[in-house]
């Protein structure tokens, strides 16, 4: 199964390349993983208006696969539930993708074609956090899935 990882997101900075990493090196023994950062004009002209940017993200979305969007209003889970859903759509699917939707949100052009919305949290994150966060959460869910101690629970 390959795991994608798409975020609407101008922000470069290379301050969680390390963690970011370093889950990437211990989920790659499980599933490929991939990140897909498809940047947006800073000009628009209502909030909330990145129709091209997320056009090419659910563009990018392979038939037979599954959207999971990240939104605050999302299905809020602990990691033991994310872990069961995580195993359920890779029993399922060839790819799932998680889409971190731009500075206002998502869409409702997204929402409507997503197939699952989770939130992360009550609270806000940035960008590169909220990859370092998710990323975390499926190696986690991995764990759960394999017994591994990293979760204690």
């Amino acid at each position: 199964m390959e795991i994608f990882i798409i975020t609407i997101c101008n922000k470069k900075e290379d301050y969680s390349n390390n963690l970011i990493e370093k889950y990437i090196n211990l989920i790659k023994k499980f599933y490929k993983l991939s990140y897909i950062d498809i940047s947006f004009k800073t000009v628009k002209v209502k909030k909330n208006l990145y129709d091209k940017e997320y056009k090419k993200a659910i563009s990018l979305i392979k038939p037979n696969s599954t959207l999971v969007a990240l939104d605050e209003n999302g299905k809020h889970m602990s990691s033991l539930d994310f872990s069961k859903k995580i195993k359920l759509l890779a029993e399922n699917n060839a790819q799932i993708y998680f889409l971190i939707g731009g500075p206002d949100g998502l869409s409702d052009f997204v929402k409507k074609k997503a197939d699952l919305i989770v939130s992360l949290s009550d609270l806000t994150f940035p960008h590169q956090l909220a990859k370092i966060i998710l990323t975390e959460q499926i190696y986690r869910s991995i764990c759960i899935m394999n017994k591994h101690p990293y979760h204690r629970s």
